[in-house]
């Protein structure tokens, strides 16, 4: 483990918030047994986690499935994270996690086992706007200088979650060895119930058309933001976790130099992988 500064730690090659998670438990993952009914919902930082998470979990109730928790943290829990790890493993299936790691952190019984993973991306320009607000209010995170140095450090991989390009490029790479749906933040905007019909049909669930239409309204920007067990409120000093929920807010903050570099580096980083961005 080396510490980077007041706020960030490097362990494995991957930097992690202090306070977020630990190399004790981070090496613990590798012995965790896992289900077969386990549902994982894997993403880079502020790409759309708890958006998913209401959506993965509204979808569970709508089935029949019976969470006793009070709100979405504690019915969809981090996998990383040291809060309440205690009864991870005597929870009733199906458990449901959620995690910012790579794959190579992840319990190996995920792929031996055919654990259901979905994975959302959003275009990097948007997640770097958003990763730099949600600096400024959370205090597990060091407030940046300025939008210009939050970006170099970003696209360096300097920041909690350590390279977007990296992530992206590592998930995408290894989907075959596991259960896994990929989805984009984008195409949720464009398309919330295709997305939710989608969710349905990988995890099993079949839902009627009226409860398909009551996991959409639920997981609306609008009725999250209002919804205090959706909205992760309480887990901020200041500000709001759900900030605008839109695409294209990158042009209020990126110059074209800036935005003429992202799309080189995603050239160079992962063009290969065929993959395509909504911007506006």
């Amino acid at each position: 483990m080396e510490t980077i500064n007041d706020y960030l730690f490097k362990y494995k090659n991957y930097i992690f918030s202090i306070g977020f998670a630990s190399p004790e438990i981070l090496d613990s993952l590798q012995s965790f047994e896992i289900r077969e009914s386990d549902v994982f919902l894997a993403t880079y930082p502020k790409s759309g986690t708890i958006w998913t998470q209401q959506i993965i979990i509204s979808i569970c109730e709508s089935a029949g499935d019976l969470f006793e928790y009070q709100n979405n943290h504690e019915k969809m829990p981090w996998l990383e994270h040291r809060e309440n790890r205690e009864d991870y493993p005597v929870r009733p299936s199906p458990r449901l996690f959620t995690t910012h790691l790579r794959p190579a952190f992840m319990p190996p019984g995920v792929k031996d086992k055919k654990a259901k993973i979905i994975y959302v991306t959003r275009n990097p320009k948007d997640a770097v706007v958003s990763a730099f607000h949600f600096s400024q209010i959370c205090d597990r995170l060091e407030t940046p200088k300025s939008f210009e140095h939050y970006l170099e450090n970003y696209l360096e991989g300097n920041v909690s979650g350590s390279s977007w390009f990296d992530h992206i490029r590592r998930w995408h790479s290894v989907g075959d060895q596991y259960n896994i749906l990929f989805l984009s933040y984008e195409d949720m905007i464009g398309d919330l119930k295709t997305a939710v019909t989608k969710i349905c049909t990988f995890l099993g669930k079949n839902l009627s058309e009226e409860d398909v239409e009551k996991v959409v309204e639920k997981s609306t920007f609008k009725n999250m933001k209002e919804d205090p067990k959706a909205n992760y409120k309480n887990s901020l000093k200041k500000g709001d976790f759900m900030r605008k929920g839109q695409i294209s807010d990158w042009k209020n903050y990126f110059t074209v130099a800036q935005s003429e570099r992202v799309d080189r580096l995603l050239q160079e980083r992962i063009g290969d992988l065929s993959l395509k961005f909504v911007w506006e």
